[in-house]
Order: structure tokens, then C-alpha cells, then sequence
């Protein structure tokens, strides 16, 4: 509980009480870390002594100094802060400095953390289980596309770019679906395990499961829900009537870890429609040459325009594009950054469509790009094919 003024000392060096975007993240933060402690304390009885995160006490203090300077009266309590929490921003006694659209969120959902909040944390990197397998999967899959790809720098890529794909594509697998990737891609450790089977092991849950199974799952986004009239609650995702799909095992059903579908399949999805969207254009082909993922993910998407030469192909022209799907366009433009490995006439920052629609999401964003991130141009996902192949016309004349 807290009854008295926090000490300024708690503010951390040389930040600023006003940054409402740090306290909100902090906020995110500490929730995150309470909802995961109360889980482990449901499941091994395990105690903290009713300490609670230090992003959440640093949060609580900086909000406290806030409510000061506008004369109003701060929440006098942890339960208090936390009823505040479920409520939109816009509804909070403190008036925060944050972009209109990000007034109408919330931080907590019913016991859960909303997207916003999901976002936030991740920025303060609290989540130790979700940070350490995101980063085990992505060490995973470089490692089974440097292995398999022989050397070749292409072909590393080319396994890279599979592999990232069906992640997308399959947010459950059978253990038959991986014996085939494992036999695909078969280059193995020194124990005999194929670096594909490290890779499933690492993105994905092992449910036992023998023999022929049935699911339901959204035909959209391919997630699992839990019954026909169900939402997957993916962001974007048109929520259409479930399906039920069968299958056959041979002893093991494997379901996506909550870090891989969170932070990998899920806003792969517009990467996933772009590629499609591009392969799908008939114009395009010999003029456009596009690379998913080049150089081990340093980029979503290279788009190469190119021409018969000589020799063969030259390229006439490099685009870069990262495709993004965050619910608050102020962090995302807090925390992007431009890849400078890659050398590229134009860059974008890909937006998907349920994303570019909302109001104010497009002018916040280029707002807090604004004199950070040059030369980066933000467009939707559509936007992008159509210029693409708009530029494809032009070099052709």
C-alpha cells in the first residue's frame, strides 16, 4: 500500500516526470510482472513477500509527482492504481500527455493485459519467459538456415525465408508435418537432432495427441479458438466463423508457444499478405525480384527492380520495407529504427490496413518519426503493392 509521497529519487536519472509515455510503459511493465508472478504463484506456490515490481513502484511514483502538479489527488494505494488501470486513459482523474487515439486504451483487460499494455511491456522488457523464447526461436531459425543453406549466402536466406513462413503459416503442427521438415531441411547436430527439430521445440508446446485429432481454428489468421462461435482476437483479423480441422498424429500435437504467436506469427501476418500480394501480380514478373527477409531478417521485405541484361539480371532500383502491427502508433514510433545494412533508394514502413484506417494512427506515428527517423515513408500495406508495381511500369518504358 502507499500512503505517502514517493521520493523523486525514484523517478530514475535524468528522466522526466512529464514523459507520460515512460510511465504508462513502466505501468505496462510492473502489470505484466504482477500477472506473471500471481501465475507462478497458482502453479508452484511460490511467494514475494508482497514486493511488487520495481517498474511498477517507479510507475506509481512518477504518476504521483503528475497528479501534484495538476492538483489532483493520487491513487492512495496499489488496488486504487490497478482500478485505474482497467479504465481508458481518458477516463484517469490525471490528464496524460498522450495522442488521442492512445487516451481511449487501457492497460488491463478483465485479468489480462490489453495490447497496449503487451506493447509497453515489451518495450521495458519484462516478460523474461516471452523475451527468452522470442530470442531462442529467431537464434534457432538462423541457425537451422545457416546450417542447411551450405555456405551459400542466397540459399541461407532462401531457408531462412521458408522456414520464418511457416511459422506464419502453421500456428499447429503434427509431428508427421515435422518429420517432413526435418527431412527437407535435414542438416542435424552432433546428437543426431536436426537444428528444424530444435527449432519446433523452441516455438512450439508438445501436446500429446496420438492418432486422428480435431480443432478448431480461425480461417483467417489460422489461430486456434477455443469453440465455433469464438474470436481469435488476432489484430486484423476479420474474425470469421471458426472451422474444424483434422489431423492425423502420430503421438504429438504441437501448439505455438504464446511468444511465438504473440511476437511472431501474428504481426507476421501482413509480411505474409504483402509477399502473396507481390507473387500474385503477373505484371511483375522479370521486372520485380523481391527477397523475404534478406540478410537473416535485417529487413522484412527487399524489393528489387530489375531488367535483362548481358549477364543476366540487373537491378535497376532497391526498396526496403519493415512491415509493422502494434496497437499504439507512439511507441511504435518511440522505439523503430532503420537497419542501415542494407543500402536502399527508398524505405518504408509498412502499415497493415486495420492499422492505417484508424484515426489519428498514421499522423501519430509520422509525428514521433518526425526528426528521428528520416527518409523512412509510411504507407499501408496496399499502398505499397500499388507503388510497386506503379514504379515497375515507369523503369519499363
Amino acid at each position: 500500500m502507499t500512503d505517502s509521497a514517493p521520493e523523486r529519487g525514484s523517478l530514475g536519472a535524468g528522466s522526466r516526470v512529464d514523459d507520460d509515455y515512460l510511465t504508462v510503459t513502466l505501468l505496462a511493465a510492473g502489470l505484466a510482472g504482477i500477472l506473471r508472478r500471481r501465475t507462478r504463484a497458482g502453479t508452484s506456490g511460490e511467494r514475494h513477500g508482497g514486493l511488487l515490481p520495481d517498474s511498477w513502484r517507479a510507475a506509481f511514483a512518477r504518476l504521483w509527482w503528475r497528479c501534484q502538479e495538476q492538483g489532483i489527488d493520487p491513487p492512495d494505494s496499489d488496488l486504487h492504481l490497478l482500478s485505474w488501470c482497467a479504465q481508458p486513459f481518458a477516463a484517469w482523474p490525471v490528464a496524460l500527455s498522450l495522442s488521442a487515439t492512445d487516451t481511449q486504451n487501457c492497460l488491463l483487460v478483465g485479468e489480462e493485459l490489453s495490447a497496449f499494455a503487451e506493447q509497453g511491456a515489451r518495450l521495458a522488457v519484462t516478460d523474461v519467459e516471452a523475451e527468452w523464447t522470442e530470442n531462442r526461436v529467431y537464434h534457432d531459425l538462423r541457425t537451422a538456415a545457416t546450417v542447411n543453406g551450405g555456405g551459400d549466402e542466397r540459399e541461407v536466406d532462401r531457408v531462412y525465408a521458408v522456414l520464418r513462413r511457416r511459422l506464419i503459416d502453421h500456428p499447429v503442427l503434427t509431428d508427421l508435418e515435422v518429420k517432413r521438415w526435418a527431412a527437407e531441411f535435414s542438416a542435424a547436430d552432433g546428437s543426431g537432432q536436426t537444428y528444424v527439430q530444435r527449432l519446433v521445440e523452441a516455438a512450439y508446446v508438445p501436446r500429446p495427441a496420438p492418432g486422428v485429432q480435431r480443432y478448431m481454428r480461425c480461417p483467417g489468421c489460422r489461430n486456434t479458438v477455443p469453440g465455433p462461435a469464438a474470436v481469435c482476437g488476432t489484430p486484423g483479423c476479420p474474425g470469421a466463423p471458426a472451422e474444424t480441422v483434422t489431423v492425423t498424429t502420430l503421438a504429438v500435437l504441437f501448439e505455438q508457444h504464446r511468444a511465438t504467436r504473440r511476437f511472431i506469427h501474428d504481426p507476421g501476418l501482413v509480411e505474409a499478405r504483402i509477399f502473396d500480394a507481390l507473387a500474385a501480380r503477373r505484371d511483375l514478373a522479370g521486372r520485380v525480384r523481391v527477397t523475404p527477409y534478406p540478410a537473416l531478417d535485417t529487413l522484412d521485405i527487399l524489393i528489387e527492380f530489375v531488367t535483362a541484361g548481358s549477364s543476366g539480371e540487373m537491378v535497376l532500383e532497391t526498396w526496403g520495407a519493415d512491415a509493422k502491427d502494434q496497437d499504439s502508433a507512439r511507441l511504435l514510433g518511440w522505439s523503430f529504427t532503420w537497419p542501415t545494412a542494407l543500402a536502399c533508394e527508398k524505405r518504408f514502413l509498412v502499415l497493415p490496413e486495420h492499422r492505417r484506417e484508424q484515426p489519428g494512427y498514421v499522423s501519430d506515428l509520422t509525428t514521433e518519426l518526425d526528426g528521428r527517423v528520416r527518409g523512412v515513408e509510411v504507407v499501408g500495406e496496399r499502398r505499397l503493392v500499388s507503388m510497386v508495381a506503379a514504379r515497375a511500369r515507369e523503369l519499363a518504358r
